[in-house]
């Protein structure tokens, strides 16, 4: 090798080294220009066989994180199906854009898979973070939508827990039982099952309209504030229903010892 061709190899070789790593992506950047390849295996197959190997690498891993995404989606759109307040209109909105997600993955991975320009194929692997926004919006948003129909239907559940728990205390008072306590933790557990709902409320409506930011800072920095807000919203939507279950706890064991000193007065009476 003379020392012309040396100077390819080697500064073909430091080129594909010098690569930078693709943001946001576990995904290995795949290699420099078709041209340094040519160049380099003109004095050194080494650095051609290297620069293929870089190439099958970023293939494979554009591959894990699409079916990745892809298995991330199905498992969403499961636990959507399964949702208790959401309509069935918006169960199949949903489903519908899961699908269409799904598809555009499938259909890059196959361009991924074929591609044989290194430009191209830089460009396709980086688009799997850049363009599908799965974990940075997509599956977030659907998870607090999750979230907030289930706090909702255990909130329909202890707002019927608690219509029962009425009328046991209405019985004791006619009885002439002081109920001044279980009244007050009554109306507390109310105000909390409702405030349960008002979070699960407002943490869909903040992320209900959010879009993809496409690489613009500004919608991806009020995006990741949405969702942030709205997971506020769910923790203390479910730190309101934690209160009203402990209210509903206070309430059974106070009719119980109720009962209990009414059943007791009554066996004495009868003596």
């Amino acid at each position: 090798m003379n020392s012309k061709t040396k100077v390819i190899a080697v500064g073909a070789l430091a080129m594909l080294m010098a690569l930078p790593a693709f943001a946001q992506s576990n995904i290995a950047p795949t290699s420099a220009a078709v041209g340094v390849s040519a160049a380099a295996s003109a004095g050194g197959t080494s650095v051609d066989v290297k620069l293929q190997t870089r190439i099958t690498l970023g293939k494979t891993r554009a591959d894990q994180e699409i079916a990745r995404r892809i298995t991330a989606l199905n498992d969403l759109n499961t636990r959507v199906q399964a949702m208790a307040k959401v309509s069935a209109a918006a169960k199949a909105s949903i489903s519908t854009e899961v699908s269409t997600e799904v598809s555009n993955l499938t259909t890059l991975k196959a361009k991924i898979d074929a591609d044989t320009d290194v430009a191209t194929l830089q460009a396709d692997v980086k688009s799997v973070t850049a363009d599908y926004r799965i974990f940075l919006l997509v599956i977030p948003v659907g998870r607090i939508e999750v979230a907030a129909d289930k706090i909702g239907t255990v909130a329909d559940s202890m707002t019927a827990l608690s219509d029962k728990l009425e009328m046991r205390i209405s019985t004791a008072q006619t009885a002439g039982s002081d109920t001044t306590s279980l009244s007050a933790s009554l109306t507390d557990m109310n105000a909390k099952i409702a405030d349960a709902n008002v979070q699960a409320t407002a943490a869909v409506s903040h992320v209900s309209s959010l879009a993809p930011d496409n690489g613009n800072a500004t919608v991806a920095a009020a995006n990741t504030a949405a969702i942030k807000q709205s997971r506020a919203d769910l923790k203390v939507g479910m730190q309101d229903l934690t209160a009203a279950r402990a209210d509903a706890g206070t309430i059974i064991k106070g009719l119980k010892a109720l009962e209990a000193s009414a059943n007791a007065s009554t066996s004495v009476s009868s003596k």
